[in-house]
């Protein structure tokens, strides 16, 4: 019991705390101050709402005034400004609307993109730490979320204080007792705002949470559609769905009742103090103490000493909401970047020389070292295989190697040059990469062959097409090279989405070709075709091999096995294979299943 009261007594205490408020306007301003225009526009409509708040009180009030006292001469002037203060209220109520649409949208549009930019120059670990459908989430939900701390929000933060205390000065020059008691409401109105506003700050968390949730089990859901159709997982995942959208429609139809009751209690808190004021003003006029122009001047002029009292509180309140969504944005723009300029696609440079490990040491988690004083050098123009069990690092020497992981210590050189030194572009210009798993992007064939680098032509593409030996396959699509292949290319097989991927290695044109070989799971005839994709790519370049055919380890120039992060073995096939050792046990054991590979 006390535990709960003591947690309750800390999420009031950071309701009030002007700490978070603070932080989330910092990671805003700019992109706020890059609107001022739009802003300075909604505050001169603002200044005008205000004025025009107070002539319509009074034009009401005199027009009233005129009529009870006979002076219908005075209508002459009144009708025409009547009719000035109804077309000037309709271009400040459009501007109105029009300033806040481009200061809020031009906020988002750019907070957006700047996020975009910062998790497209984040390190590879950094992104890996975050689920795909809670930054998906980021974009989806949380920035349409800010709304509370960059629309009118803002602007209200001057508005509100000024209409009150404007509306009191001319309600305390008609009847300074109506106007004390109308200010009998401001503490019920302020703390009514304050719980309502609690309560929907901690519901609002909660719906952004399971959002983000709900986003990336449907990332996951259609990433691996065909895993669930081949475990029958159908009804597992439609129940965890089902389960998370009944649960954010009570949270939502919560948030409904939370906000549905603090506008009915302002709208209550409204009603009972223009209730006692029509009442008391009444007498007032029976007394000849107002007139009757003025109590409807008074009476109409009285919600608008109310709401900004409990509009401060919604404010506050809606200030919370957004503070929530603020802060899953933060976590991901508080990320350090690798640089601060976006790689540039450059043409492919000369390798003449080697590549070198010098005394490198890395671990993924930082406690347990995968590479310990590696060292290896890779001479230029020659097919190196390197094999060894899993775990063994060789994936990680080509992450290393592009660049996507840093060492903690030692030093990486491309033709003596330090990796460090070099920008992601000119480092990755060394490299065309070939993974195991083909990746291809929604769109044409075209649009995926034309992301290899600058300045293809078609005539390039489709001699880089004829060599993968994929171009007869494309002509005989619907469309040719214009031909859709869908999401991650379903639309294909997996050896023509490889040939594709080599093609687009052979358009790249890098003097150094990394390849995860991907033929370990293909039908005969379609890995006879890949191979020879191959075959041509790797002819006049260095190539990087994490072999498993027994056919590469044969043609290689040289083979390196790695056994938990170190060299155990080099040399080549016919020597390696008389010698007692790593490589001699996996090529037995493999030969006796009668696989064909190594170190799969």
């Amino acid at each position: 019991m006390i535990e709960r009261f003591r947690c309750h007594l800390l999420v009031i205490k950071q309701y009030f705390s002007l700490h978070d408020i603070q932080r989330a306007f910092s990671i805003l301003l700019p992109y706020i101050a890059g609107q001022w225009k739009a802003y300075l526009g909604l505050f001169v409509c603002v200044l005008i709402d205000i004025s025009l708040t107070l002539s319509f009180a009074w034009f009401l009030g005199d027009v009233t005034d005129t009529v009870v006292q006979g002076q219908l001469y005075r209508m002459k002037w009144l009708i025409p400004l009547g009719a000035a203060l109804i077309v000037l209220s309709i271009i400040s109520t459009y501007y109105d609307i029009y300033f806040e649409a481009v200061a809020v949208n031009a906020v988002k549009k750019e907070l957006k993109t700047n996020l975009y930019q910062h998790i497209l120059l984040l390190p590879i670990k950094n992104v890996s730490s975050f689920h795909s459908g809670q930054l998906l989430s980021n974009f989806t939900n949380d920035i349409h979320s800010i709304d509370g701390v960059i629309g009118r929000s803002l602007v209200d933060l001057i508005k509100l204080p000024l209409i009150s205390i404007a509306v009191f000065i001319y309600l305390v020059q008609i009847s300074w007792e109506l106007s004390l008691i109308s200010l009998l409401i401001a503490p019920a109105a302020i703390i009514s705002g304050a719980v309502f506003g609690l309560m929907l700050r901690r519901n609002s968390s909660n719906i952004l949470n399971l959002a983000g949730s709900m986003n990336s089990l449907l990332n996951e859901t259609f990433q691996g559609f065909f895993v669930i159709r081949a475990f029958t997982l159908e009804h597992l995942f439609h129940k965890k769905y089902s389960s998370q959208n009944r649960e954010l429609f009570a949270l939502e139809i919560k948030d409904a009742k939370i906000r549905g009751r603090f506008h009915a209690g302002g709208d209550g808190i409204g009603s009972m103090v223009y209730l006692m004021c029509l009442c008391l003003g009444a007498y007032f006029v029976s007394s000849n103490v107002i007139t009757v122009g003025s109590l409807l001047a008074f009476v109409n002029l009285t919600n608008h000493l109310v709401y900004p009292l409990t509009g401060l509180a919604a404010l506050w309140a809606g200030f919370q909401r957004s503070v929530s969504a603020v802060e899953r944005i933060s976590k991901v723009l508080e990320q350090p970047v690798d640089s601060t300029v976006l790689p540039q696609n450059l043409l492919p440079q000369p390798f003449l020389k080697s590549i070198q490990f010098h005394n490198i040491t890395f671990s993924y988690d930082g406690q347990h070292n995968l590479f310990d004083d590696f060292n290896l050098i890779i001479p230029a123009g020659k097919v190196v295989a390197i094999v060894g069990a899993s775990g063994a690092g060789k994936s990680t020497l080509f992450n290393l190697l592009q660049g996507f992981y840093k060492p903690q210590s030692g030093v990486i050189l491309v033709d003596d040059k330090s990796t460090e030194e070099l920008s992601d572009s000119q480092l990755r210009s060394y490299f065309a990469h070939v993974p195991q798993e083909t990746f291809l992007f929604d769109g044409t064939v075209m649009d995926n062959l034309l992301v290899a680098r600058r300045g293809i032509t078609r005539s390039d593409i489709v001699q880089a097409a004829a060599i993968a030996n994929i171009h007869s396959f494309i002509q005989s699509l619907p469309d040719g090279y214009e031909t859709h292949i869908g999401e991650r290319g379903v639309r294909l097989s997996g050896g023509q989405k490889q040939r594709i991927a080599i093609a687009r290695a052979i358009l790249k044109n890098s003097p150094i070709l990394l390849m995860d070989e991907a033929t370990s799971a293909l039908d005969s005839e379609t890995e006879y075709q890949v191979k020879e994709a191959l075959d041509h790519l790797m002819i006049n370049r260095t190539t990087l091999v994490i072999a498993h055919r027994l056919s590469t380890i044969r043609n290689a120039d040289w083979i390196i096995v790695l056994d938990q992060g170190k060299i155990v073995q080099t040399g080549r096939h016919e020597e390696l294979i008389t010698r007692q050792g790593m490589y001699r046990n996996l090529y037995d054991s493999f030969v006796r299943k009668g696989v064909a590979a190594v170190g799969r």
